[in-house]
């Protein structure tokens, strides 16, 4: 929310809300002479009025003394016609009386003018001057009540308020949108950062939808509303915020939780700062009674996890962390939708300024998902590495005199594997410890030769130290065995960019050239544990090292040639590719060694004369598209080709999208990839769009994938329905689902509340 404190002397010039400037009262007419303000004339307008006031000032200050909020330094209000300028604009809060002193100038509507020296506001224009002092945020947002306190800036009440980080929340076609919260008493705590309802109401699109006893919103956390789901294992689901107390920059919520086909539940959460140190801890779980609606370790009567994570920064480089999860079986957490995927137990220390960045973690991975017995899961996770460490290390110095850059870089990975990870006949780890450190020092520079030539040279030298204890019996493991290796480097690239004119557009089109030297073991960690995914495409196609860590290396000469474009067309279109090939003119190709991985395999790579790659995308208004492909240029054969498009006009959304990824058996994928996608969107009202889209499998010329779906979205409101029916080709065949999504979002449109269920 990062919400001035209204109740300090920091609300400077502007943010007491709309601004109607008293300036605006020296251009108004005059009916008569200068007069007193009547000893009634305030009282004469109607207490009920309709409308908000408009104040501006140059300070408000609180004023411990005499407890009172003092608007001074050219104090504009405008209000049902009337219009007042003072010196000062003073609030007492003990007897609620306001008056405006020095220099008081009243306009009715009519035109005529009353002075004085002193006035008390009365009635309706008191009371919406008291509003006003309580409606507008900078970012928008708004808070409204009958009677509002103030305390020297730290705690302000509001007595029948309420809260609507959409401000009026009506939009410019007189359309109601967003949420707001009305409650018998709302105080914002400026020191704890948080603001509390008392007997609040949840309001949606004006309407009240749920009553509490109590709510809290703290600045930096969500909004805690109870929350209704579904799924078809626990059922209904029925979370209550029942408690938060904040202590010692602290806070604790407790949560109960019904799960109608299963039991009770109760998620408990603590989160605290403690001057650099920023820490939480949660922790849930839940009494099964109907355990069989799940199978294996998750057939049990109490599930459950604790989750810890935290943050310390001594420095504004320095960065220390720590995350870690504990369960009583894997499948806890997505199973009752708190968290997925893998889980990192790990410690860090993180580095990074201008120049260097460093990061070294122990970590433990742990898979997030049920599995038929202890001994299955044990089994899976000792698959898994423990890293110790896992460090990486880059510094760059820029040196003088245009003289270029000298980049250092390190990474040192050992880890320590229990059992082999294998599947399709390719390994993804073998069991044993290892441990692998690379160092590596460059140089490169730019020069532009007399004629616009642009030739970058590039010198470096790697060096390798790693070992393996060989632990490993599968067939084709490598030894135990230490080994230790330098790699020279040399890379010059070539570029002349050549810039043109045509009638409506502007062309840059730049051909590119690049020769990469490296003499050194193409496995120089023994084992590969980080370099086993690689796709040869237009993104890589110019980089002298296309694997994906230190395990793996590309060696031997090698020429990278082709070239690229980019159009600027006067219309505001655009059009840029890239197209070329590479090859390995001498030495051993890095892609063509055998670790027992999937590295290099099927690559394109592989080859003297690689795969030649294209990409091109392009852009006109609303519209917007782009290609892949890899052409094999010794048989003719497209082994890949992504097709997409997309078309946007007055909320009308249509999207396209086509792959094709040949088999390969010697990748276990015998079968073509042959799909193509349709999607689009519809408005059908105000903040309402329909969606749908299908996937079609054209290698089975079966359909792949339906979707549909009704969302509701105004920037702070959001919610919908989705469904999802899978056909007989996907991976999850003849599956339907259905999904709800509901959020809430600030003033800054930042996620207060994010729910999505169902998928």
């Amino acid at each position: 929310m990062d919400k001035p404190p209204l109740g300090a002397t920091s609300v400077r010039r502007g943010a007491l809300l709309a601004s109607v400037l008293a300036t605006a009262l020296a251009f108004a007419p005059v009916a008569s002479a200068q007069q007193l303000v009547p000893a009634d004339f305030f009282s004469r307008i109607p207490s009920g009025s309709a409308g908000d006031m408009a104040v501006s000032a140059d300070t408000m200050v609180f004023d411990s003394r005499d407890d009172t909020v003092v608007a001074q330094g050219r104090v504009g209000i405008s209000f049902q016609g009337f219009r007042a300028s003072a010196d000062r604009a003073i609030y007492y809060q003990r007897s609620g009386r306001v008056e405006l002193v020095g220099n008081v100038a009243v306009i009715d509507p009519e035109g005529i003018e009353y002075v004085a020296e002193r006035v008390e506001l009365e009635d309706g224009f008191r009371e919406g001057f008291l509003r006003a002092l309580t409606v507008a945020f900078p970012d928008g947002s708004r808070f409204t009540a009958a009677e509002t306190n103030f305390d020297e800036g730290v705690e302000r009440v509001y007595v029948d308020g309420s809260y609507a980080p959409c401000g009026t929340c009506i939009d410019a076609n007189g359309n109601r949108i967003g949420w707001s919260v009305k409650a018998a008493r709302i105080v914002t705590d400026e020191a704890e950062q948080v603001i509390y309802f008392e007997q609040p109401s949840l309001q949606l699109l004006g309407v009240s939808v749920i009553s509490l006893p109590w709510l809290t919103l703290p600045q930096d956390e969500g909004v805690e509303f109870p929350v209704l789901s579904y799924n078809d294992q626990y059922g209904v689901a029925l979370s209550l915020p029942f408690f938060r107390y904040r202590m010692a920059n602290g806070t604790l919520a407790v949560t109960p939780i019904a799960y109608f086909n299963q039991g009770p539940g109760v998620s408990v959460d603590w989160r605290q700062t403690v001057g650099d140190l920023s820490y939480s801890v949660s922790a849930s779980g839940v009494y099964q009674f109907n355990p069989g609606a799940y199978s294996g370790l998750a057939n049990r009567n109490l599930r459950g996890a604790v989750q810890t994570s935290g943050t310390f920064t001594p420095t504004a480089a320095w960065t220390l962390g720590w995350s870690y999860t504990a369960f009583t079986d894997p499948g806890y957490l997505p199973d009752y939708d708190i968290d997925s995927g893998t889980a990192r137990n790990q410690v860090y220390a993180q580095y990074l300024d201008a120049d260097t960045y460093a990061d070294i973690r122990v970590q433990q991975l742990v898979p997030l998902d049920n599995q038929p017995s202890q001994a299955v899961f044990e089994a899976r996770q000792n698959e898994q590495a423990l890293t110790h460490p896992n460090a990486v290390a880059d510094h760059i110095i820029d040196l003088e005199n245009g003289a270029g850059r000298v980049e250092l870089s390190s990474r040192l990975l050992g880890l320590t594997r229990a059992l082999d990870d294998t599947s399709h006949g390719f390994v993804h780890g073998y069991e044993g410890q290892s441990v692998h450190a690379m160092m590596q020092a460059s140089w490169s520079n730019q020069y532009v030769v007399p004629g616009g030539l642009l030739v970058s040279p590039y010198l470096g030298m790697r060096g390798d130290a790693a070992s393996y204890d060989g632990a490993s019996s599968l067939a084709g493991a490598p030894a135990a065995q230490s080994l230790f290796s330098a790699t020279p480097i040399a890379a010059l690239d070539i570029r002349y960019p050549l810039l043109a004119r045509t009638v409506g557009a502007a062309h840059v089109i730049e051909p590119i050239a690049q020769l990469v030297y490296r003499d050194g073991e193409a496995v120089p960690g023994i084992t590969n544990n980080d370099s086993q995914g690689f796709v040869f495409d237009d993104t890589n196609l110019f980089s002298f090292n296309r694997f994906s860590g230190a395990d793996r290396q590309e060696t031997g000469l090698r020429a990278n040639v082709g070239g690229q474009f980019q159009t600027s067309f006067d219309n505001g279109g655009w059009l840029s590719g890239l197209m070329g090939q590479s090859f390995h003119l001498a030495g051993a190709n890095g892609f063509n060694a055998t670790d027992g991985s999937t590295a290099g395999i099927g690559s394109g790579m592989n080859a003297d004369a690689s795969y030649v790659v294209a990409g091109v995308q392009g852009g006109y208004g609303g519209l917007a598209g782009g290609a892949k492909m890899q052409l094999d240029p010794a048989t003719g054969d497209i082994p890949r080709v992504q097709l997409s498009a997309s078309g946007e006009a007055d909320g009308y959304k249509v999207t396209g999208d086509y792959v094709f990824i040949a088999g390969q058996a010697a990748l276990s994928q015998p079968q073509d990839r042959h799909e193509v996608g349709l999607g689009a969107e519809v408005p059908v009202a105000d903040y309402w769009t329909a969606n749908a889209g299908v996937a079609w499998d054209l290698d089975a010329n079966e359909w792949l994938q339906a979707t549909a779906g009704l969302t509701y979205d105004d920037t702070f409101l959001a919610y919908g329905v989705q469904t999802r029916w899978t056909g007989p080709t996907h991976r999850t065949a003849n599956d339907f689902r259905v999904g709800v999504t509901f959020s809430l979002s600030g003033p800054e449109n930042s996620d207060v509340v994010d729910l999505d269920g169902g998928f």
